[in-house]
């Protein structure tokens, strides 16, 4: 921005020369149909020079004074208006202004002065000051017009590419949603730093000069910070993808969460990422133990959503998958204080149900009443509205022989509504728009884990189910 503003700054002193020096041409033509000038018509047959001349010598020596140690002679002082505060701001009509008429108020002001002992001389100088100073507003006013409009189309591809490639910001600690995160730049954290006045492409604090365009600049790489717990981010503006699992106590969501996140790293995503791990460390220690076949039931109590980070070259940012595996209990209608701010922001739902336990049917129908009051409660939507965000309705235990082992879709789907399941199953495709089936063996890393949350990737319209097989 300083760069810009000094662009802005010495040019004022040319641009309008221009036009100036046409103005001074014909001003000094206009002179000389006046008496005793009149005369000179008379006396020669070429007058071009007389008009010519003066308009040069004015210009010429305009630009003399302006640019050389003569301007301190004539109150020229040189100063660009500082800037007080960070980000540096462009000075452009607002505040540009005054500073720059104030030069040539002090130079005109001189030159006046001056004009009754140098007056071949410094009168053409006055002229072109004059008449520069007159055009210097509608150049300043132009440079504004054309920075704001620069800014403008700025700030709609940026706002473009950041709904494209990140959305909005998850936070993996405290998991609640917000905007842009705040950026760490230098001694101060800007939030959302974005095209503005403050800058377009990037803005300049003391120490450095940050990025501030788009997701594909090197504003991903600052640090970052949530602006709702200040937790340090390693996301990268990544896009989020979050999925909400549902369910009755003991039903399998825990199981089919890491079932999911097991077989996203062990893959590599479906072989198209460069590289798939988890958010945090303490993801590992679960899914290790996950895999030794112990599994412990998730604590009736908000916690920290699993994370799965996925980068891959041919994005702009990484991709990541967020899951909130919900405490059984919160879906019994014994625990009044199930707020879950995941619920606002959730790109897909899953509610999983386990045939073994006993009277599976109603149990799955009362957790998943619990579920949608209570997401409709959140949401703020009235019973007669369908839901848009999609919803996977999930059997786990598909291993056990029994009617709903290893089925899937419409053939699934038919099949519970046969066998006691009806009322879920009427009850889910008049709640949601798109309900799809599925049945899974989730204490294993299997393919149909995946399945389930490749659908509702794709459901969503989310290119990140290309991570899942």
């Amino acid at each position: 921005m300083n760069s810009l503003n000094s662009a802005v700054w010495n040019l004022a002193f040319f641009i309008p020369l221009v036009p100036a020096c046409l103005a001074a041409y014909a001003f000094f033509g206009f002179l000389l149909s006046f008496f005793p000038l009149k005369a000179i018509t008379f006396l020669f047959d070429d007058i071009e020079p007389f008009k010519a001349v003066p308009a040069i010598i004015g210009c010429f020596g305009f630009l003399v004074v302006c640019f050389t140690p003569l301007g301190r002679d004539f109150g020229m002082v040189q100063n660009i208006p500082e800037s007080k505060t960070y980000p540096v701001p462009f000075i452009g009509f607002s505040e540009m202004w005054e500073s720059l008429a104030s030069e040539f108020k002090s130079l005109a002001y001189y030159l006046l002065l001056y004009s009754f002992l140098l007056f071949p001389i410094t009168f053409p100088i006055l002229v072109v000051t004059v008449v520069a100073t007159v055009l210097l507003f509608p150049y300043l006013a132009l440079v504004d017009a054309a920075y704001y409009v620069v800014m403008a189309v700025a700030k709609a591809v940026d706002k473009r590419q950041y709904r494209t490639n990140t959305k909005r910001l998850v936070c993996p600690e405290c998991g609640r949603a917000s905007g842009r995160p705040f950026y760490d730049v230098g001694t101060s954290a800007i939030e959302g730093l974005r095209p503005s006045k403050n800058g377009i492409f990037s803005v300049e604090m003391e120490t450095a000069s940050f990025p501030c365009f788009g997701s594909k600049g090197g504003r991903k790489g600052l640090v970052q910070s949530c602006p709702l717990c200040s937790s340090v981010l390693e996301t990268a503006e990544g896009k989020p993808f979050v999925l909400s699992v549902a369910g009755a106590p003991s039903s399998g969501k825990t199981s089919f969460v890491h079932s999911v996140t097991g077989r996203l790293v062990s893959t590599s995503g479906n072989g198209k990422a460069d590289k798939a791990g988890l958010y945090h460390a303490w993801e590992g220690a679960e899914l290790a133990a996950y895999r030794a076949g112990t599994c412990d039931p998730t604590p009736a109590s908000f916690q920290k959503p699993h994370v799965v980070k996925l980068e891959s070259g041919r994005l702009t940012t990484c991709r990541l998958l967020y899951m909130y595996d919900i405490g059984g209990a919160f879906f019994t209608g014994q625990i009044e204080t199930d707020m879950q701010p995941q619920y606002a922001f959730s790109d897909a739902l899953a509610f999983v149900l386990d045939p073994t336990c006993d009277r599976p049917a109603d149990a799955a129908l009362d957790a998943y009443r619990v579920f949608v009051g209570r997401y409709r409660q959140f949401n703020r939507m009235d019973a007669s509205m369908r839901i848009d965000v999609p919803l996977a309705i999930v059997v786990t235990h598909a291993d056990v022989p029994g009617p709903l082992s290893w089925l899937s879709g419409s053939e699934l789907r038919d099949r519970m509504a046969d066998i006691g399941y009806f009322n879920l199953v009427n009850s889910a495709e008049r709640d949601f728009r798109r309900v799809s089936f599925f049945s899974c063996d989730a204490r294993k890393e299997c393919k149909e884990t995946g399945d389930a949350v490749k659908r509702l990737c794709e459901d969503a319209g989310e290119d990140i189910g290309q991570f899942f097989s």
